[in-house]
């Protein structure tokens, strides 16, 4: 055990990793067993030894860590190993690269380590906010070789130098970020806890260094834990924009020259190419912003339409002084846009007579969720008891404010156990307030965005901020769709919503749990100078809350019960998923929903109740500003929270159950993974909203993307998203697609619907791949037949040496994407989220292969809703919204002039079905051939070998 004051690098650690056969703990076993005793820098002793699981090691494992079958089979069973590990570790105290995974199986076999415990995955992600946090990550980044990754004592010794760096660089935090980071430590069960206390201790047992300014400005801060001073002083505010009185049109023939061969764009962006394409897109903008109306504009892949559109929209507010909103769905065109394609125009505009470039300013704004709220965050960090989460985020939080300009969660990798914490510190729900001494980081971006002249947002803002009344972006009259065929899906998305009843009762647990509202309302007034009669009327509040409560629990229970019991009658849609059921006149007309009404109304009663208790709590805390209650602005913005909250359960619980929305669609849906129950709505149709609050607001509108027609042209897209009376424009790729790509439709295919066609399906992926030798992606619209041929491929591929890597399987769609680049020999299997905006140019990807046309499912709730508004719903519908998803999906294949790859399309029907002809239109011109599955192969490696 430490001596008092000594430093946690001046005595003994072991470095602990073991390997095993899989990730469960109760049901996998371990394999390898790696220790290091260490002391700072220096190793002491290793401990190795192999394991004995008594069963058969997957593929993914050898191949992972390089342990044959032969060297387990040889090993000693954990029984007999466990003795000389217990001998070797001691009562020593024990670091690990995410420990509690170790401990996991160690505790299954009964084997408990009693010293103190430390985490270098929690150390970095605390110093560290936004690393990735790999032990391999780490150690590249910090300079320290890694020999033998994926084994365990090849682990554990690079886990000790990884420990050894980060103590050191913790011992060098403020004094008051590590007595803040000790403080959080010590009220939660983190693992960081016992080391935060001895860096604390050596540290005030340490000779402090002479006070200095910086030191007094931290220690004004103390009582929030972060520097205000240095805050406010990176988030200083610029100055408004000032529009010019005349406005100055954009001339036509300036733009073309700036994007001509030789010309200021060249300049400005590596490998530039003049494409007459994308001047006659930049015209077609030109003229729109400067007369104004409305564009809709498809630019094939390699067109350019980015710079296409934001040289005209720069050059027009840096003459009027003006602001123009380009809005994206995805963040990786938000990405590119602020980190690439601005800043190349800004570059390009510089040397352009009459322009105030050097004045030019542009800005990413965001929803409120991915800002810190510093009043939130102090509310938490005062709490009497937080989580180890809470606790490491809180601690991460602390870190990173020390250099933030922004306040956005982009800057930090939260990981998957970071969302939820977030939750309760971001600035979504939070009351508009002046922050922490005047210090708010959504006010500070709405400010810069104010005071932009192009301003980067996403959809999901665009139709919040209208649902809000304008309040999310600044104004302006010039908008740039980008993407655009997301735009109806957004919009779908947050103009319905959904309730469910695990969702109220986290609700009700913020409210009223142990360490929800009331008693942090109650404890904060008790130590107040609040009047006896103010708190009285907070404490009968509070009884106002509590005696609702059985009441809205009893009202929701019944409710969701009898709603429940409409699913397993239903003829709703089945899947792996879960069920649904879409509520219609027929569903409404059942018994079972009279008693779903009747059962409405006791809980509307309840929820009336906690609504009316709920505010008397908002009103008993108003006007105590004065009364030194901890953390007073923070509980008054999250009573307001939870009361509209609670406001708007009801309200959509009203429309839900009996005064549905004509323009509505209703559903009830139950995951498989759980009971839960959740009413879902969404609009049947957004377009005449779009129009109202979006389109005929702005000056000038112009909707653009990659794929937004079919065959016939924009109808569809302008049908579903209402942009009417629109200028249009159609550009085909620059790209010479019939010598780039060959588009393969197998002619022996079976029929999807065909007992044989999973099997045509799983060799043909697996002769597409090894013909390619790799860098191929399988596209499907199913999860069950992406598990499938997983199963049936992984060990034949593997076995010739290519990766198989599957979504769902084998990591997050971003892994996966950065394993299969990384990877060239590897297959990558992926469903909807890999069907666009995924950019694999060059060599990593080869061959992509479309299990089935991207027909939506026919019982889909909202789908269903939307094709009885069509008299030919398949024709008019269906088939134009599957053309998009496939041209979207082909799209992934040639990326730059220079790539060369073969689509395949698994679907016969492309083919042998009247539509078919539809599909194949709609596609770039690539070189078509059809032959049988058997000659596939040949045909791949003919077209990747051609010079």
């Amino acid at each position: 055990m430490f001596e008092a004051g000594t430093h946690p690098l001046e005595e003994e650690w072991v470095a602990l990793d073991l390997e095993t056969t899989g990730l469960s703990a109760e049901d996998d076993e371990i394999i390898e067993i790696g220790a290091v005793r260490f002391r700072g820098r220096d190793t002491l002793d290793t401990f190795h030894s192999l394991v004995n699981p008594n069963r058969e090691i997957g593929a993914f494992i050898r191949r992972y860590t390089g342990i044959s079958q032969g060297d387990v089979d040889a090993a000693p069973p954990f029984s007999r190993v466990a003795g000389r590990l217990e001998s070797f570790v001691g009562g020593l105290p024990v670091v690990g690269h995410n420990l509690d995974f170790d401990l996991g199986f160690l505790d299954a076999k009964g084997f408990r380590l009693p010293g103190p415990k430390a985490d270098t995955l929690d150390l970095a992600y605390v110093l560290k906010p936004s690393w990735e946090y790999s032990l391999e990550k780490i150690a590249a980044t910090l300079g320290i070789s890694h020999d033998s990754p994926h084994r365990a004592l090849g682990d554990a010794e690079v886990t000790s130098r990884v420990f050894a760096l980060l103590v050191e660089e913790a011992g060098r935090l403020d004094e008051y970020s590590l007595a803040e980071m000790q403080r959080l430590a010590s009220r939660s069960s983190w693992v960081l806890a016992y080391l935060l206390r001895r860096l604390e201790t050596h540290r005030m047992l340490e000779a402090r260094p002479p006070s200095t300014p910086d030191t007094d400005r931290r220690a004004q801060a103390s009582v929030t834990g972060i520097d205000i001073a240095s805050l406010r002083e990176r988030l200083k505010r610029n100055r408004a924009l000032v529009p010019n009185q005349v406005p100055q049109p954009v001339e036509g023939d300036q733009v073309r020259s700036l994007l001509s061969r030789g010309g200021p764009v060249s300049q400005a962006m590596d490998g530039y190419e003049e494409r007459a394409e994308q001047a006659a897109m930049a015209e077609a903008v030109t003229r729109t912003i400067n007369d104004g109306g409305r564009l809709i504009v498809e630019a094939g892949t390699g067109v350019g339409k980015s710079m296409a559109y934001l040289l005209p929209a720069a050059l027009y507010a840096l003459r009027n002084n003006v602001r123009v909103v380009v809005s994206t769905n995805t963040i990786n065109l938000q990405e590119q846009l602020l980190s690439k394609d601005v800043p190349a125009v800004a570059d390009a505009l510089g040397g352009v007579d009459g322009v105030p470039v050097d004045d030019f300013r542009y800005s990413l704004l965001k929803g409120r969720n991915n800002y810190l709220c510093l009043k939130r965050w102090s509310s938490l960090r005062s709490s009497d008891a937080v989580s180890a989460e809470e606790a490491r985020m809180l601690s991460k939080l602390l870190v990173w404010m020390q250099t933030t300009g922004t306040g956005d969660r982009s800057e930090l990798n939260l990981m998957g156990g970071g969302w939820t914490p977030w939750d309760r510190v971001s600035a979504q729900g939070a009351l508009d307030c002046n922050g922490v001494n005047g210090v708010c980081f959504l006010r500070h971006a709405r400010d810069k965005a104010a005071a932009a002249h192009v301003v980067i947002v996403n959809h999901a803002l665009l139709v919040t901020d209208i649902l809000t009344g304008g309040a999310a972006i600044p104004e302006h009259d010039v908008l740039i769709v980008d993407e655009a065929q997301h735009l109806e899906g957004v919009a779908t998305d947050h103009m319905g919503f959904q309730i469910s009843q695990a969702g109220l009762e986290d609700h009700l647990d913020l409210l009223a749990g142990e360490r929800g509202l009331l008693n942090r309302a109650t404890l904060a007034l008790r130590s107040s100078s609040a009047a006896q009669t103010r708190r009285d009327s907070l404490d009968e509040a509070a009884q106002g809350v509590i005696a609702a409560l059985p009441q809205v629990r009893g009202g929701m229970a019944k409710l969701f019960g009898i709603l429940q019991r409409l699913l397993p009658a239903a003829s709703g849609a089945q899947s792996r998923f879960g069920q649904e059921l879409r509520i219609t006149s027929s569903t409404r007309g059942q018994p079972a929903w009279s008693e779903a009404e009747i059962a409405w109304e006791d809980s509307d009663e309840a929820l009336a109740g906690l609504d009316s208790a709920t505010s008397d709590l908002f009103t008993a805390l108003e006007g105590l500003e004065d009364a030194g209650i901890l953390d007073y602005d923070a509980l008054v913005m999250e009573t307001f929270g939870l009361r509209e909250r609670t406001r708007e359960i009801r309200s959509r619980l009203r429309e839900a159950i009996p005064h549905p929305e004509e323009n509505g669609i209703y559903w009830l849906s139950r995951s498989s993974r759980s009971s839960d129950l959740e009413m879902n709505m969404a609009p049947v149709h957004v377009g005449d909203l779009l129009e109202k609050l979006v389109y005929s607001q702005r000056r000038a509108v112009v909707l653009t993307s990659a794929t937004l027609s079919t065959r016939e042209g924009f109808g569809h897209i302008v049908e579903r998203t209402g942009f009417a009376d629109a200028e249009e424009l159609r550009l085909g790729s620059p790209f010479d697609y019939p010598n780039a790509a060959l588009l393969c439709v197998p002619n022996d295919m079976p029929e999807p619907t065909a007992w044989d066609y999973q099997a045509a399906v799983e060799q043909a992926v697996m002769d597409a791949a090894l013909a390619a030798g790799g860098a191929t992606m399988a596209l499907f619209t199913s999860h069950a037949s992406l598990q499938s041929t997983s199963k049936a491929l992984r060990g034949s591929l593997e076995a010739q040496g290519l990766e198989v890597l599957a979504q769902g399987v084998d990591g997050t769609p971003y892994q996966l994407v950065r394993r299969f680049v990384e990877n060239p020999k590897s297959v990558l299997l992926g469903t909807s989220s890999f069907w666009e905006g995924v950019d694999l140019a060059g060599d990593a990807l080869k061959v992509l292969l479309v299990a089935r046309l991207p027909f939506s499912v026919p019982s889909d709730p909202v789908f269903s809703a939307r094709s009885e508004l069509y008299e030919r719903a398949f024709d008019e519908y269906a088939v134009p919204q599957a053309i998009l998803r496939l041209r979207q999906g082909f799209g992934r294949l040639i990326r730059t002039s220079r790539d060369r790859g073969v689509a395949v399309i698994l679907d016969r029907r492309a083919v042998s079905r009247r539509y078919g002809k539809a599909f194949l239109d709609s596609l770039p011109p690539a070189t078509r051939k059809t032959p049988a599955l058997y000659e596939m192969p040949g045909e791949i490696r003919r077209w990747l070998q051609a010079p």
